[in-house]
């Protein structure tokens, strides 16, 4: 299974590429949909479509994760983030793809085994995951990896427990005191 994963940004959008044969994660490519520096934004969301249209029709992903917004200080950086997802979103649709969207925590947590990890931390983990000789760069193409190896450990979860397999006992636990009460 290949999965594509997207970290959106305003200025550089990160995409990663990880494929999973049987236990293994390989590496399979990265990189960013950056346009040149001062570029009006219109012009780097038209990059960034293009751009991922282009990797769509040329790698042909299994699968596409993205990760959610990141609500910072700043209403307008929020802003051109949504404007810059909401055009990824569009490529998605327009090429049949359904989206999955992960906070930045959970890939945190997925990859780093922290939800607060810093973006170095994650970065050398993924290099470590997909046993790269070198970290990948630039941080964004690194997050985007990493949301890819974060759909690839939570959506094979996710599709064993909607499989039939057993809950925890401590689940089947709550749940039974809620359903009795």
């Amino acid at each position: 299974m290949l999965v594509l994963g997207l970290d959106p940004s305003s200025s550089c959008t990160g995409y990663g590429l990880v494929r999973k044969q049987g236990r293994k994660l390989l590496y399979q490519d990265c990189g960013c949909f950056r346009s040149r520096p001062g570029v009006p934004f219109a012009a780097r969301l038209q990059t960034m479509y293009d751009g991922l249209v282009a990797l769509l029709d040329t790698q042909r992903p299994d699968a596409v994760a993205l990760e959610s917004s990141f609500y910072g200080r700043d209403p307008d950086a929020a802003t051109k983030l949504g404007e810059a997802r909401g055009v990824l979103r569009l490529a998605l649709v327009q090429a049949g793809f359904d989206t999955v969207l992960y906070t930045p925590a959970q890939v945190k947590k997925a990859v780093a085994g922290n939800g607060q990890a810093t973006k170095e931390a994650v970065q050398g983990m993924v290099g470590r995951l997909l046993k790269m000789a070198e970290l990948p760069r630039p941080l964004d193409a690194s997050d985007a990896l990493a949301v890819a190896i974060c759909h690839l450990h939570r959506g094979a979860a996710t599709k064993a427990s909607a499989g039939g397999s057993r809950r925890r006992p401590e689940v089947e636990a709550l749940l039974r005191r809620v359903v009795q009460h």
